[in-house]
């Protein structure tokens, strides 16, 4: 698939830059560009949503590797991360559960053909040479008042306060992690990150990260009325790859949790608008599922699947039918 066509596919790509942007920087470059993205996770297993991320790193840097540049796909398993965010109770649990996530990824990068570079932050977080950047990171924002209110601003409200006594440590382990990637693919609200890292880069005569955001996940099995109420959500959908996100685990498909039987009753409740506007889980589903079947296939040729549903070919039955069988096919039963 040529870059142009990877970065435009309506129903995957939220917002990306233009070719010649990514082209530019990977010319700029002597050595391999660096495709990063990273996630937490929870004790409630390994989401579907989080392999949409997966595909996607793998698909841009074959895009690259096509027309000659070399490419340094990575995954990261923020364990570390992952760990502040609980009491220190679980951190021996949650390092586990980092390692579980790992594993997973592995795994779906050997079954897909991926070629992905899996690191945990727990493998370089507490290096000389990172925790130099990381002091260097600190000094800056401490020393511009605009850039610490921005940092404040990673931490949703409820936990400021937490954050502030730990000296903001999530955030800048988060910021100073993607201050030498090249092209950082997330949510759309790790925006606040990115926006940091490039002010950051810019006052110290380094390149800016190039953000690149895929469309949001949302929960399955729930009707019109849910979303509605639930305005945040509708907007900005859940944790891509924390299963429970919102305490929504029991309307997530989790990989090796979620049966087929139970997938297909999700998918069979789930609203459905032919409204593009709306939140569509059942057509994110069916997108990644469609991923995976390519990858499969080793076909490169773009997903077509919000296509046919946007234009009428499919109706809201058949894309529901649809989806659960390449879902069983394609990946509940790899798992």
């Amino acid at each position: 698939m040529d870059l142009k066509t990877t970065l435009s596919q309506k129903g995957l790509v939220l917002q990306s830059p233009n070719a010649t942007e990514i082209i530019t920087r990977a010319k700029s470059v002597n050595r391999p560009i660096k495709i990063f993205y990273g996630e937490t996770y929870d004790e409630e297993g390994n989401p579907i949503d989080s392999m949409k991320y997966y595909f996607f790193v793998a698909e841009l840097a074959e895009s690259l590797e096509e027309l000659g540049f070399k490419t340094e796909p990575m995954i990261l398993v923020a364990d570390v991360a992952a760990c502040r965010n609980v009491s220190e109770s679980l951190n021996n649990k949650y390092i586990e559960l980092g390692e579980e996530r790992a594993r997973f990824v592995d795994k779906v990068n050997k079954t897909y053909g991926l070629n992905l570079n899996i690191i945990k932050m727990s493998d370089y977080l507490f290096g000389a040479k990172f925790q130099e950047k990381l002091e260097q990171i600190i000094e800056i924002c401490k020393k511009n008042p605009k850039l610490m209110k921005k940092v404040e601003k990673t931490i949703p409200e409820s936990k400021i306060e937490i954050e502030r006594k730990k000296e903001f440590a999530y955030s800048f382990d988060e910021i100073t992690t993607i201050m030498d990637v090249d092209i950082k693919i997330g949510p759309p609200r790790e925006d606040l990150y990115d926006r940091i890292a490039r002010e950051i880069a810019k006052k110290t005569g380094i390149s800016p990260l190039i953000s690149l955001f895929l469309t949001p996940a949302f929960p399955v099995g729930k009707d019109w009325e849910y979303f509605f109420i639930n305005e945040g959500i509708e907007e900005h959908g859940i944790t891509a790859y924390k299963a429970g996100s919102k305490r929504l685990q029991e309307n997530r498909i989790i990989i090796g949790k979620t049966t087929p039987k139970k997938a297909e009753e999700l998918i069979n409740k789930s609203f459905i608008s032919k409204n593009p506007e709306l939140p569509n889980p059942v057509l994110d589903i069916g997108i990644i599922a469609e991923m995976a079947k390519k990858r499969l296939e080793k076909d490169r040729t773009p997903v077509t699947l919000y296509k046919e549903f946007y234009s009428g070919k499919i109706n809201p039955e058949e894309l529901k039918k649809k989806t659960s069988q390449n879902l069983e096919e394609v990946i509940l039963s790899k798992f």
